[in-house]
């Protein structure tokens, strides 16, 4: 009888630990790699959140009006693995600061990218990764 209930708790852990694996998306199923945009704008938040981080920047259209891009990073131990911290990330970007996002435009047209590289305005590349997309 006892072992069918630690056999129980194991399946039952096993879905639960499961559930990520499920919600995880495929680079190819959401982002066009063959449309790499630039935006520039101010630094508006940067949600340190798993299982992808995101960067908020507001760009300034043509006609005056403003968008909010959002620019999803690589999961969190991508970016430790990539030396980010997020201490180091709150002192290196500020909110209103003024930075270049980089990255592969989302499919359906929304918008957000697949954030490759974040520059601040003296130059310094905060996020440098690869130009490439990720594995699928």
């Amino acid at each position: 009888m006892r072992s069918k209930a630690i056999l129980g708790i194991a399946v039952i852990a096993a879905l639960v630990a499961a559930v990520p694996v499920w919600a995880h998306h495929s680079f190819s199923s959401e982002y066009d790699s063959s449309k790499r945009l630039t935006l520039k704008g101010k630094m508006v938040a940067f949600e340190w959140v798993n299982p992808h981080s995101w960067i908020h920047v507001e760009v300034t259209n043509p006609d005056g009006t403003k968008t909010i891009w959002k620019g999803e990073t690589p999961p969190v131990n991508v970016l430790y693995r990539n030396g980010w911290t997020k201490p180091m990330v709150e002192d290196m970007v500020k909110k209103g600061e003024i930075v270049t996002l980089t990255g592969q435009a989302a499919k359906d047209g929304s918008n957000h990218v697949f954030a490759n590289g974040v520059t601040r305005a003296d130059g310094k590349t905060v996020l440098g990764l690869s130009g490439a997309p990720p594995e699928d």
